[in-house]
């Protein structure tokens, strides 16, 4: 049975927070750290060994490749920031490269090759140090930065 608006309570009375029980209670994990040192069963692996020399021609080159003079780090999603733009009200396509760090020019000119662009097909705005791809070419861009390591 409805009352009339006119007769009906201005506020609805509240019913105290102690009867209602939460309704969401994660378990919380504890670590603890320890600081022994276990002992393994086997002896090889409980005494320490020096490495046998090498020469450095044996030596696979992935173990020390040269150091980039760029880097791309990642957003606070973990994930690489290339994003797909229209301009010029959908006309125009473009990705943009974020986060790129050090010298962008390098990594303009390696983005330049792995895709075979043009030179005019690529820009960086330095003011924001976004590099700008034109055409759509996300996919490409992931799949030459997961090549690259980052």
């Amino acid at each position: 049975m409805f009352l009339p608006r006119v007769l009906r309570p201005f506020a609805v009375p509240r019913a105290p927070l102690s009867l209602f029980s939460p309704r969401f209670i994660l378990p919380v994990r504890t670590r603890y750290l320890s600081t022994t040192i276990e002992q393994s069963s086997s002896p090889d692996l409980a005494t320490p060994h020096s490495p046998e020399p090498t020469s450095p021609s044996t030596q696979p080159e992935s173990q020390n490749p040269s150091p980039l003079p760029y880097f791309v780090s990642r957003n606070n999603l973990n994930n690489l920031s290339v994003y797909q733009r229209n301009k010029r009200g959908g006309n125009r396509k473009v990705t943009i490269l974020k986060n790129g760090e050090g010298d962008l020019k390098a990594l303009k000119q390696d983005i330049k090759e792995a895709l075979q662009l043009n030179d005019g097909d690529l820009s960086i705005n330095s003011v924001t140090n976004h590099i700008e791809i034109k055409g759509q070419k996300k996919v490409e861009v992931l799949n030459f930065l997961a090549t690259m390591g980052f």
